[in-house]
């Protein structure tokens, strides 16, 4: 892979949510800032108050930040708002995080605006008006897209001409010449910039573009964002399409093929656009792949060594090209790109202001064509000037005087810079309703940000132009034609200067509110003067504003004002009516609906009704119209489209009514009409809440002045409002009555926004939404009745509204019944909140509420209806299929007419007519009437008999559905009724039918808010039955309400069925997956789960209403919550609990729990002491054999966790953590750990302060025995470790005793050191050790002691060479002898005596034996090999001896006896040979049973990543998840990026970024090159050969053959071929294989070889291949051996061979060779043929050795001792299989490879033989390589799989001080399934393709979402600079 900047880079781009993108933006800015101020702080908050000051002394820290922020420029250039906006917010992170830059140290001190004695600078020359005549204008685009793209600008001379350029083509050129003297110095000290760099020239836009008249522009501007044809999409920054010229420095690094390609590829014609690559290799960057796979190389040719190239390669003709690597000690990574390039560009003076180049370069995109990249840059601007800018333009050593004036002038260039682009820029883009232009919004907000470090001075200069624009006083060249093509006024005035002044200035009062502010100074009089004056010019510019004809700048001129309404009521009163004046007429002259300038008008009136002084102007006459005329000027804006335009007129209608010195005149009729409509057709729930307050308001109002209510409210009216009211559900509203302001207005075209509302069609609104909409108009009607004067008596007042209630209540419709119930609950519920205590009862006073009662009562005593009005047209549909159904027989079966019986002419809903349709007679239709007719056909008529069966299934589900929907209307009904009843307070004789009406509500209404009413009429209820003193009622409503909660299978399992499973954790495990019952159906379950619902709403309700009474007053309340608990466990032994359980209350227990888990949130405080009485029982079940016991007590006290928090947390610490080490017991352990995951899951944050408690024991159950609770505790622990940097600061929990808190501290210690490595405890070893162990081994020790300590597993994966072995036995002989002395002591059984077990690879087996003997005295080791009779005769013994060495193949063969036994440490040394998880091996492996394992391995990653998944199984089983899902979240995304493409990269950058944080902590690697400084560097080098004569001809042959096409598939493929198939080609590759080495290998009997030579035009002599000239590997190993001064006796050969390696002086001694080589091959028949036909024939002298796998085992290792230690042997030649794994082989200097592994680790390994402590030379590795052959193609495939190990495996592992502190927190992160699913969203895009229509539509782009420009807003701006 890539390294960790280039993978945030791309999640910059691709990153498929916004929180990916800022995470990614927030870990690049860490990345950047580390090299300036180090450690970066984790909580940002504090970031702004310790910025430590700096000053530019260490220019190369600041330099590699450019070279960040150089990479993330491109990304501001993006076609993607997403990317730029993350690209700014990256850089906005970086401006906070590094110190602020200043020119001397007391800078903080001084104030810019200190009076200054020099002359002040002059502002520059600026004229709107020349601008707006000459200036180019900014579209969207210059069209010019193809063109050829810009990189960022390589050095300033190039901004510098870039910014010409851009000046230029503008018309700016004045700018240039002004100001233009001062960069020239920054110019002479860049003057040296090389000419090496390899950048992207600037694109040369020609001047010659065609002038655009703003007259051609202006239509355009806000029509749409107009495209060039055939734009994509894309979000890959086009800027970053590299042009091809660098390409021509780079081809030395790069092999002859891909030399061809790439001039294949730049001939024009194939395509001339080159598809933009990825970022990472975009002009910024310049990160070429090193060749030779990127492991810890780089390029030779790179500035370290200031060589020129003269040792560049030669042309592959001569031989022998040797591309070099060179690795060099001091610079370990992952990825070492070349020597990045950087542009020079953000270089800056070491004087100067630090952010001055990028400032420059952004300042040249600011003026470019696309709005893109202008956008872009203002936003980076933004930023930088926000965070950075206070001191820019200044230079170190300067007095501050002059430092004072250049600020200043630094701040006036830019400023006007920004007021260019308010002129030319005419970019307008659409947002749902309203135009956005984000270039200008984005650079006032720049420019605000630059106003905030601005003098006094240069803001008002900024601002009289500002006012200038707004203005256009002035006359133009040309006339500007506005939008609508009509001029504007008598001049004419361009409408988007107007905007952008008019946003200048929005900005400019929000920040510098000192401006218009009272700032009483010395001068009081001038100053406040001044501020008056420029308040006065804001406020006559906005008045201009709102009068403009143009909507989107009267929307910013109202808004303008907002941030100075309070200045503008203090300080310039007398202009307050005018500004009022103007906004009324604003208001009054809204012709056009769409106008979204209405909701800022509304906003600023809105804010200055609330000062007094408006009020008095509106009060007086004489200053402005009177507010009853004003008021009704809102009424036309009550249906508006804009939603916050429908708010903001009845909040501002509300704040009338609300002022008492306004008149009230102006409530009329109509107004409460509009109320009254709004509640009936709005569907937002904010704007009827406050239409509904508003509405009670009036009419506390109007009912307060005599008979103003009755005038109002005439009965016609009424009747109007109860007829809307009362339409039945689907059917239209009658709109003719409706009022509509509107129509007096223009009726132009408008768009009616309730036309579905009104329409009621239920397929566009909800039934939920209208039926609010109806509840809440219904509640509006009860306020009438109850704001009734009743000064005539109450009898006028019953008579007035009887008919309406009356009629409607005894309605045979559903809707008028239901809704005739809310009007009377309405009003009782609102007569007994009005009343007095003492007051006598609605139904007492009011005969009509009397009436009312008992007409409910009676309806709920009788039997429902047979039907409503609302179902007769179903029933009408049932009559016609019934009929046709019975016909069907007459005309398919041929049955007489005269069979068929009559089903009545007419349908009767009533049920009371005889003869007539009724649902009954539909269904003996489908019943007995269908059966008689069927049966009397006999067996005949079959076919046709089956088609009308099948009519009738359908008719039978039509009539089901009518009856369900028959019941759902009873339960409304009965329900609204109940609720009536009991609100007037009636006593019926019989409770039951009324609780029968609202329980049935509560246990089926689908409706949430119906059924949260009816939770509210139980507590009436109840709250009624105390009063009367009813006991009985209430225990048996809460007795039903607990059934209720009990009857979802989900939350409440059945015992019965549960109590099979005995072991495991349901709620996280594989068992409880595949044995539980099948789910109810979904509809039982729909069901289930909404009377649960209802249930806990009835709770909520009874809580609300009687707090802490609760329990006294409903006194067997607890007893049905808490029963099942109380009975079965009061006990305090588990077992007895168990037998209750499993005699008789086992599903009494899981009810209690279920009751308790959705009731104890409910309750009130006082309350909770009741709970804590069932801490200990809750306890108990958590240790109960059966799982679902152990489940339900789990989750119902994380609930009760989640509620108590305090207490309980206190409780669990105390009494439940014990029992996770309660190792005897797995039930107590189970079900602690269930508990701890629940709570885990449900407290989330509130958990923080217990964290550290829980978090070390569930770290043990993480190697628990027992697999659920292994994998619960790892998801737990991967939770919890997120928190735990999250914790720190907080203060201690309460009530925690001192011991706990000690404890807490002793934990937190051992937090810290595992997440970072350098903070564990050094661990003294307490026995001697005969070697001295160097630091970072000793480090190595520490941390196995820490991993022991903790019950922890690991993998050390330090590089080969590092004494793995000897760190090993250090910790073994360490624990062993601690292990010994404990039992000495205590003779404690966990201390007993107990072997170590070492599996290693055979060859090694000695090696260790000797070592151990070598190093400690302590251990007792013992070789578990030989034959099985020796190893039988060991087994019995094995427990005496401290250390057992065995070999893999022995583990395999004697896995029954071993894995009997219990080991101490098991470790396996070279442990990646388990990374197969499949194989017999493996599985015998992880069957030993051991205390502690430990995985050695220098690769733990060979050929995927799959492979960690499996050591990590033997470590800790479950900890990276079972083998499919590792293999689902993290191999497929990285596999599937082996090709580099673009579309999976996100994927994998996810993928690898999350495995690395999970297994980091787990993982500990240290290079070579971090660790061994006096370890000398190794050199890679390749060796290319030629094929010879015979082997070209061979392999041609075998080319033209079939299964070289195969072979070459499988090669390219992902070795798709399954079996046979597979085999064959695999011969076939081996074959080639095998012939690039040697054709002996090939050609076996004589006859063959013979052929083969006379074919290929050999002289056939003796047919003998033993001549080396056919096999080019041996005459190229015989010369590097030369050159090596290995086998040329001195003065042997007469003549001298040319040395080609660099450091072979001649040796002086000729004793024996100055290099000695190790010789590596796969194969032992190629060591045979260079033992024979090489050395025997060519180079007698040459002194070798053998090793490979034929060499006895026990003879290895002295092989190895007797080359190490005799310095007169040459060679040692190996088979890659033997000789690559753990030995030592420091003898020798150079390695050469004559074939090569498929799999690069194992060529990795052997090479690292030499390579390890101990060796003194550099070692140079030469790769044997045929070109052009199969071989290079390995090569390529062994490069991929580096990446990966890399990746994954880097030295972030080794420790995590090298990784970024919020990563800790993502450390083992679950991710959820979507998550993992962000692939990169980016579609394929092909930017060569033709320009026809169709691409031309597939490059418009949709419209903007509506979020995209949120942040462009005054609110958030001003929270972005910490003010609100």
């Amino acid at each position: 892979m890539t390294s960790r900047l280039d993978r945030l880079l791309l999640l910059l781009d691709t990153g498929s949510s916004a929180s990916v993108r800022t995470t990614a933006a927030k870990q690049l800015a860490q990345l950047a800032a580390k090299s300036v101020i180090g450690d970066v702080t984790l909580v940002e908050e504090d970031v702004k108050t310790n910025r430590q000051h700096v000053t530019l002394n260490d220019s190369t820290a600041w330099s590699e930040l450019m070279a960040v922020v150089a990479r993330i420029l491109p990304y501001l250039h993006s076609r993607s708002y997403e990317t730029r906006s993350a690209a700014s917010t990256a850089l906005s992170h970086i401006f906070h995080l590094v110190p602020l830059w200043q020119p001397c140290a007391d800078a903080g001190s001084k104030s810019i605006d200190d009076e200054s004695s020099l002359h002040p600078p002059e502002f520059p020359p600026f004229s709107v008006r020349e601008l707006m005549e000459k200036g180019t204008l900014l579209l969207a685009s210059s069209g010019k897209e193809f063109t050829k793209p810009a990189g960022i600008l390589a050095n300033s001379s190039e901004v510098k001409k870039a910014r010409k350029e851009a000046m230029g083509r503008l018309g700016l050129d004045f700018l240039e010449s002004f100001g233009g003297a001062d960069d020239m110095d920054i110019d002479k000290e860049l003057a040296e910039a090389d000419q090496d760099v390899e950048m992207d020239t600037p694109v040369k836009i020609e001047a010659d573009v065609p002038p655009h008249s703003p007259s051609d522009v202006v239509h355009i501007a806000k029509v749409k964002r107009e495209q060039s044809p055939g734009r994509s999409k894309s979000s890959t920054p086009m800027a970053l399409v590299p042009s091809p010229q660098p390409m021509e420095e780079d081809t030395s690094a790069l092999s002859a093929r891909e030399r061809n390609r790439l001039k294949r590829k730049r001939k024009q014609g194939n395509s001339a656009f080159v598809a933009a690559p990825l970022p990472a290799q975009g002009a910024g960057a310049k990160f070429n792949p090193a060749p030779a796979g990127q492991s810890k190389a780089r390029l030779v040719d790179e500035p370290a060594s200031p060589v020129s190239r003269v040792d560049s390669p030669k042309s592959p003709q001569e031989g022998t090209s040797q591309e070099k690597v060179v690795i060099d000690p001091s610079k370990g990574g992952a990825v070492s790109p070349k020597a990045e390039k950087q542009s020079k560009a953000l270089e800056v003076d070491p004087d100067c202001w630090v952010w001055d180049g990028l400032v420059k370069i952004l300042e040249v995109d600011l003026f470019s064509p696309a709005w893109e990249i202008r956008h872009g840059a203002a936003m980076a601007l933004r930023e930088v000037l926000k965070l950075q800018g206070k001191y820019g333009g200044m230079r170190v050593g300067l007095p501050w005087e002059e430092n004072q004036i250049a600020h200043e002038k630094w701040c006036n260039d830019l400023a006007v810079k920004f007021l260019c682009i308010f002129v030319l820029d005419r970019f307008g883009d659409f947002v749902s309703d309203q135009v956005v232009a984000p270039v200008r919004e984005t650079v006032s907000q720049t420019l605000a940000s630059l106003l905030l470090h601005m003098p006094r001075r240069s803001v008002l200069h900024v601002h009289s132009i500002l006012l200038e624009m707004i203005r256009q006083d002035f006359p133009v060249a040309k006339p500007v034609k506005s939008k609508g093509g009509k001029l504007n006024g008598e001049k004419g005035h361009v409408w988007e200067i107007r905007h952008a002044g008019l946003l200048g200035i929005k900005y400019e009062v929000a920040v510098r509110n000192d401006l218009v502010g009272l700032n009483p100074t010395e001068e009081t009089g001038k100053q406040d003067d001044g501020g008056r004056e420029l308040l006065k010019g804001v406020v006559d510019a906005a008045v201009l504003g709102l009068g403009d004809r143009d909507d989107d700048v009267r929307s910013v001129a109202a808004s303008c004002l907002l941030p100075v309404a309070e200045h503008l009521v203090k300080q310039l009163p007398e202009e307050l009516s005018r500004v009022l004046a103007v906004l009324w007429s604003c208001l009054s002259d809204m012709k056009d609906d769409l106008s979204s300038s209405v909701g800022a008008v509304m906003d600023l009136l809105g804010r200055l009704v609330t000062y007094d002084e408006v009020i008095e102007i509106f009060a007086d006459q004489a200053r402005s119209r009177p507010i009853s005329i004003l008021a009704p000027t809102l009424f036309p804006f009550f249906r508006h489209t804009i939603a916050n335009v429908r708010l903001a007129v009845v909040k501002t209608l509300h704040t009338f009514m609300t002022v008492p010195t306004l008149p009230k005149d102006w409530i009329s009729v109509n107004f409460l009409r509009l109320l009254f409509q709004n509640l009936v057709v709005e569907e937002r729930f904010d704007i009827r809440d406050a239409t509904l307050a508003a509405w009670k308001l009036v009419l506390t109002i109007v009912a307060s002045t005599s008979d103003w209510i009755e005038k109002l409210i005439s009965q016609q009216v009424l009747l109007e409002w109860y007829t809307v009211v009362m339409t039945p559900l689907g059917l239209a509203l009658d709109a003719a009555t409706f009022y509509d302001p509107t129509s007096v207005l223009d009726p132009g075209e408008r768009h009616n926004v309730d036309k579905n509302m009104l329409a009621q069609d239920l397929s566009l609104v909800s039934v939920e939404n209208v039926l609010k909409a109806r509840i809440a108009a219904a509640t509006a009607l009860a306020f009438v009745v109850i704001s009734w004067p009743i000064t005539n008596g109450v009898q006028a007042r019953d008579d007035f509204f009887r008919p309406f209630l009356v009629h409607y209540l005894e309605s045979t419709s559903m809707l008028q019944k239901f809704l005739a119930a809310i009007i009377s609950e309405e009003w009782a519920k609102e007569y007994s909140s009005r009343a007095e205590p003492s007051a006598p009862l609605l139904i007492e006073v009011s005969p009509l509420a009397a009436e009312l009662s008992s007409k409910t009562l009676l309806w709920l005593q009788n039997e429902p209806p047979a039907a409503y009005h609302e179902m007769a047209f179903t029933l009408a549909r049932l009559h016609t299929e019934c009929t046709s159904l019975l016909q069907s027989f007459v005309f398919d079966c041929k049955l007489p007419q005269s069979s068929i019986p009559s089903l009545g002419l007419e349908i009767d809903i009533t049920g009371t007519r005889t003869d007539c349709f009724t649902i009954e007679t539909a269904q003996a239709a489908v019943g007995d009437m269908f059966d008689k007719l069927k049966d009397s056909l006999g067996k005949t008529k079959k076919r046709e008999v089956a088609n009308i069966k099948d009519k009738r299934s359908k008719i039978v589900a039509n009539i089901e559905r009518y009856i369900e929907v028959k019941a759902q209307y009873d339960t409304r009904v009965s329900a609204a009724f109940s609720a009536a009843f009991i609100a007037l307070k009636g006593t019926p004789d019989k409770v039951s039918p009324i609780v029968k009406g609202i329980m049935n509500s509560i246990k089926t209404e689908e409706n949430i808010d119906l059924q949260k009413r009816s939770a509210v009429a139980v507590a009436s209820f109840v709250d009624f039955c105390v009063q009367r003193e009813l006991v009985q009622p209430p225990d048996k409503i809460v007795k039903n309400l607990c059934t209720f909660l009990c009857q979802d299978v989900g939350q409440t399992p059945t015992f019965a069925y549960a109590k099979k499973f005995l072991d495991g954790i349901l709620s996280f495990s594989k068992s409880a997956i595949d044995g539980a019952p099948s789910p109810p159906s979904t509809e039982d379950a729909d069901k289930a789960r909404l009377s649960r619902r209802g249930a806990r709403l009835a709770f909520e309700e009874l809580s609300t209403k009687f707090g802490p009474r609760l329990l006294e007053v409903v006194p067997k309340m607890w007893h049905s919550m808490a029963g099942g608990l109380l009975s079965a466990c009061a006990t305090d032994s588990v077992a007895a609990m168990d037998v209750a359980i499993e005699k008789q209350f086992g599903q009494d227990v899981i009810d209690s729990f279920s009751v308790l888990d959705a009731v104890v949130p409910t309750f009130h405080e006082e309350l909770w002491s009741k709970f804590r009485e069932i801490f200990p029982m809750v306890v108990l079940s958590l240790r109960s054999r059966y799982a679902i016991i152990r489940q339900c007590a789990a989750r119902c006290f994380a609930t009760i966790c989640d509620t108590m928090t305090m207490e309980a947390m206190k409780f669990v610490v105390e009494s439940v953590l014990p029992f996770l080490g309660d190792t005897s017991n797995l039930p107590n352990r189970q079900g602690a750990t269930e508990l701890i995951y629940h709570i885990v899951q449900k407290l989330d944050i509130k958990a923080l302060p217990y964290v550290i408690f829980m978090i070390v024991p569930v770290l043990g159950r993480m190697s628990d025995p027992d697999d659920d609770i292994r994998s619960t505790a790892t998801n737990t622990f991967a939770s919890l470790v997120k928190m735990v940097p999250l914790e720190a600061g907080l203060p201690d929990p309460v009530g925690f005793s001192d011991d706990l808190l000690k404890r807490r501290d002793k934990e937190r210690q051992f937090l810290t050191q595992l997440l970072d490595g350098s903070k564990v405890e050094e661990y003294k070893i307490p026995v001697t050790v005969k070697a001295e162990l160097r630091k970072y081994q000793q480090e190595g020790v520490n941390w196995l002691a820490f991993l022991a300590k903790y019950q922890l597993h690991g993998i050390l994966c330090d590089d080969m060479g590092l004494g793995k072995t000897l760190q090993s036995i250090c910790i073994l002989a360490g624990k062993h002898h601690e292990r010994v002395k404990k039992f000495e002591e205590t003779q404690s059984p966990d201390s007993k005596h107990l072997p170590s077990l070492i599996i290693c690879p055979p060859t090694l087996t000695g090696h260790w034996y000797y070592e151990i003997l070598k190093y400690v005295d302590n251990l007792k080791p013992v070789l578990y090999t030989g034959n099985s009779r020796e190893r039988c005769r060991l087994l019995t013994k094995l427990n005496k001896f401290d250390v057992v060495i065995t070999s893999y193949e022995v583990v395999r063969n004697d896995i029954s006896s071993l894995q009997t036994l219990n080991w101490h440490y098991c470790i396996l040394d070279e442990g990646h040979i388990i990374k197969n998880a499949k194989t017999k091996l493996t599985k015998a492996v992880k069957s030993i049973r051991a205390d502690h394992r430990l995985i050695l391995s220098g690769t733990p990653i060979q050929n995927n990543v799959l492979e960690l998944w499996s050591l990590f199984d033997f470590l800790m089983p479950g900890f990276l998840g079972t083998e499919s899902s590792f293999n689902e979240r993290f191999s497929k995304p990285i596999l599937s990026n082996r090709d580099g493409k673009a579309k999976n990269s996100e994927a994998a950058a996810l993928a690898l970024e999350a495995l690395h944080k999970q297994v980091l902590p787990f993982l500990l690697r240290r290079l070579k090159e971090d660790v061994l400084h006096d370890l000398p560097p190794k050199i890679i080098q390749d060796y290319y050969c030629e094929l010879s004569e015979l082997q070209k001809h061979l392999y041609d042959d075998f080319s033209k053959s079939q299964a070289r096409r195969e072979a070459e598939d499988v090669v390219r493929a992902d070795q798709g071929k399954q079996g046979g198939q597979q085999q064959h080609v695999f011969q076939s590759l081996q074959y080639l294989r095998k012939l690039c080495n040697h054709p002996a290998l090939v050609l076996k009997d004589k006859q063959a070889v013979k052929d083969a030579l006379a074919k290929a035009g050999q002289k056939s002599g003796s047919g003998d291949l033993s001549d080396i000239q056919h096999a080019p590997k041996l005459l190229a190993l015989r010369q590097l051996l030369l050159d090596c001064g290995v086998g040329s006796a001195p003065g042997a050969t007469g003549e001298t061979i040319k040395s080609e390696l660099v450091d072979a002086e001649h040796t002086a001694t000729g004793a024996f060779s100055q290099h000695r080589v190790l010789i590596f091959c796969q194969m032992k028949q190629m060591l045979d043929i260079i033992e024979t036909d090489l050395f025997k024939q060519h180079m007698p002298s040459v002194t070798y050795m053998r090793l490979d796998g034929g060499t006895d085992s026990n003879k290895r290792h002295n092989i190895v001792q007797t080359f190490n230690s005799d310095p007169s042997i040459d060679c040692l030649l190996l088979t890659t299989h033997v000789g690559g794994l753990g030995l030592t082989l420091t003898g020798a200097d150079t390695v050469i490879f004559v074939e090569h592994d498929w799999n690069p680790m194992k060529d990795l390994q052997a090479m690292d033989r030499a390579h390890r402590i101990g060796q003194k030379k550099v070692v140079n590795v030469y790769r044997l390589i045929t070109k052009g052959t199969l071989e290079e193609k390995i090569m390529g495939l062994q490069r991929f799989k580096l990446n990966i190990a890399n990746s994954v495996v880097t030295q972030q592992n080794s420790g995590l001080t090298s990784m970024d502190t919020d990563l800790v927190l993502d450390l083992f992160r679950h991710t959820t399934a979507d998550e993992d699913a962000a692939a990169a969203r980016k579609k394929e895009k092909d930017p060569s393709a033709s320009f026809g229509q169709k691409n031309v539509l597939k490059g418009l782009e949709d419209l903007p979402p509506e979020e995209e420009y949120e942040g462009l807003d005054l609110s958030n701006f001003m929270g972005s600079l910490g003010r609100h």
